[in-house]
């Protein structure tokens, strides 16, 4: 076992945590190393506080976390972009790549956060300039959603792609566990309320 992350919300899920490592180190001879306070008894790992990085996402007990991740993201979809926007494609290419190069790495943050508002105007402004290459629009966005044979590009609407990956699978996990008082179900609730 290698460099594990784990939340605990009181004192209570912190003995479970111990209660299943000293079973895993049973099965496994695995130990964890060090002596750390909190609560009565002193813990063996360390606890960490502020902001955690977490398989590349953003964490944080306080807040900003999420726009951290984002911004994070974003930096790296406008560095692709301005990669492919040195080549000389056609709509339905730069299409292609949006969908295929910088919807994935956006996609990525949606399984923790969900989509910003002023991320999802950074987003439709990073768009719609890598197809134009200017701040104005040739053709109206909502034409340029719409599938070819019904008269548009197929240029990707990635902040509505985004909140959907986003609802789909926070539906997902409150799905897969069906008690109420779990986590995952009152995380699903808090975001449900704007939707």
């Amino acid at each position: 076992m290698d460099d594990v992350t784990l939340f605990c919300t009181d004192g209570k899920s912190v003995q479970s945590l111990l209660e299943a490592c000293k079973d895993f180190g049973k099965a496994s001879g695995a130990k964890i190393f060090g002596c750390w306070d909190l609560c009565k008894e002193p813990l063996p790992f360390p606890i960490e506080g502020g902001l955690v990085k977490i398989l590349g996402i953003w964490f944080a007990d306080q807040g900003g976390a999420a726009a951290k991740s984002w911004n994070e993201r974003l930096a790296k979809v406008k560095q692709k972009l301005g990669f492919w926007s040195l080549r000389h494609l056609s709509i339905e290419g730069k299409a292609l790549v949006l969908r295929n190069d910088a919807l994935p790495v956006l996609q990525y943050v949606t399984q923790a956060w969900p989509l910003l508002a002023n991320v999802a105007r950074a987003v439709n402004s990073m768009v719609f300039h890598f197809v134009w290459h200017s701040k104005m629009d040739r053709v109206k966005r909502t034409v340029m959603h719409k599938e070819q044979r019904k008269g548009g590009k197929a240029v990707p609407d990635i902040p509505t792609i985004l909140r959907a990956f986003f609802v789909c699978g926070s539906i997902g996990i409150t799905l897969l566990n069906e008690n109420k008082d779990h986590s995952a179900y009152r995380v699903f609730r808090f975001f449900q309320l704007p939707v």
